[in-house]
């Protein structure tokens, strides 16, 4: 049992060994690359977080909501901002936020400018860990 045992950890270790010391060179860095952006590109309604800033019914709420909208990307030009409509309510929606602990985070900064500002679960887009093409340099 204990041979058995061993050798299924020594073939084990030696395939990891194996895959951890793979170079990708050439044209085949471009397919990798490409893949890395279509996977960012395709993943949509990823569970998280985002601060709702504008919430609001009636007449010209559209234009309010754009209006906010701007004010916001003036203030945060980096960060992501969405105009949702739920009828009859328009909202703003802003960031994307993995866990709860940085939208609460990110509220607290604009507290001062949005005041009514409060964190919502939503789906959001997923955001890039890292930019692709310095990754395959």
């Amino acid at each position: 049992m204990e041979i058995k045992f061993f050798l299924f950890f020594a073939v084990f270790s030696f395939m990891l060994n194996t895959y951890s010391q793979v170079e990708y060179v050439g044209d085949d860095m471009s397919k990798w690359e490409n893949a890395y952006i279509n996977f960012y590109a395709a993943v949509k309604n990823y569970p998280g977080y985002r601060v709702q800033i504008f919430y609001e019914s009636g007449n010209y709420s559209k234009n309010k909501a754009l209006g906010v909208k701007a004010k916001f990307y003036s203030l945060y030009p980096d960060i992501p901002a969405y105009i949702v409509y739920q009828e009859p309510y328009y909202r703003v929606r802003v960031g994307n936020f993995r866990n709860k602990l940085e939208a609460n985070a990110f509220k607290e900064a604009i507290k001062k400018e949005f005041s009514e500002a409060y964190v919502i679960r939503d789906n959001i887009d997923l955001p890039m860990v890292y930019n692709p093409k310095d990754l395959f340099k």
